[in-house]
């Protein structure tokens, strides 16, 4: 059995490009909801990511070797390595964004659509 771990980063940036060419759509109103729904993860996960440093201020345990170990096991999985806490929550920090950059996308458009119409309605306009 493999621990392989599906690539989520190239996940939504492939639906981006698919959104880019224009195989996909979203809703604006959908991805809005999508959107606000990230903001509020990305703040859930930020305060993770801050309350989780302290994780690394290391602290005496005692002197004995048990101790020393069990400090060292904690503070491996909390800092250090690729499957510790502190990379493993900007690993989810990545993901929402690219989720955010593909839902942001379609509620951009349509504001940018809005401006480009409203602009070309005041350009046929006769002036008062």
């Amino acid at each position: 059995m493999t621990d392989a771990q599906p690539n989520l980063i190239a996940h939504w940036q492939e639906l981006n490009a698919q959104a880019d060419a224009g195989t996909i759509t979203i809703p604006p109103d959908v991805a809005a909801k999508c959107d606000a729904a990230c903001v509020a993860y990305l703040a859930h996960l930020n305060d993770m990511k801050r309350k989780a440093s302290v994780l690394n201020e290391t602290k005496s345990w005692g002197d004995l070797k048990s101790a020393q170990d069990l400090q060292g096991r904690f503070l491996r999985l909390a800092t250090g390595t690729d499957r510790s806490l502190d990379v493993i929550l900007q690993q989810h920090i990545e993901v929402i964004e690219s989720m955010r950059m593909l839902f942001r996308r379609y509620f951009d458009e349509t504001a940018d659509t809005d401006d480009r119409t409203s602009a070309n309605i005041t350009a046929l306009t006769p002036e008062n």
